[in-house]
């Protein structure tokens, strides 16, 4: 059965050289997943297109340009960093939890139906090497926007692009940034 995340806490390990979420469940239950560049990188290359293809598909849009989809997406990445509250503050780890590699992040677009506000989610499945640990995230379009946001800032020495083509609209921080979701 996946752990189901309630909240975030992602900070960066610099002697690790790596991005690490801490994951909380609703009953306060913590693990703690360590990312490499690597997989950012792939996450972040592959990360508009899913959307556009699996979100925006329902929302009835026109045939667009190439770059009027990029506009649009650009526009919708800034509005949505605005919308998510966030707490920035400092963490302490327990020492006694150990971060696994997180291996494999999934995408799966989640349909709530009519009766739970007809709002789609997005479940990010962290998984490491074996399968062990399977986390799962659901979170809205907008909240998946703050997110890696949220990460981008973190690890603003890596050098990453913005998929989104946005300057540095989030001043980074070493302090950790927490996601709070309500389903």
């Amino acid at each position: 059965m996946a752990f189901t995340v309630q909240r975030v806490s992602i900070f960066y390990d610099i002697k690790q050289d790596r991005l690490n979420l801490l994951f909380i469940d609703k009953g306060e239950q913590v693990r703690m997943g360590a990312m490499t560049r690597r997989l950012l990188k792939i996450l972040l290359a592959c990360l508009p297109g899913w959307l556009e293809k699996n979100i925006e598909l329902t929302q009835r849009k026109v045939k667009q340009s190439e770059q009027q989809r990029r506009v649009i997406s650009q526009f919708h990445h800034e509005a949505a960093t605005g919308c998510v509250k966030v707490t920035h503050d400092n963490i302490e780890v327990d020492p006694s939890i150990n971060a696994f590699v997180i291996e494999t992040i999934n995408l799966a677009n989640q349909y709530r139906g009519e009766s739970e506000g007809n709002v789609d989610l997005i479940c990010l499945s962290f998984l490491d090497a074996t399968k062990e640990h399977d986390l799962a995230f659901f979170v809205t379009t907008v909240q998946l926007h703050k997110f890696i946001g949220e990460i981008l800032a973190k690890v603003d020495d890596w050098a990453l692009v913005n998929p989104w083509g946005i300057g540095n609209e989030v001043v980074a921080t070493k302090a950790k940034a927490t996601i709070n979701v309500v389903h």
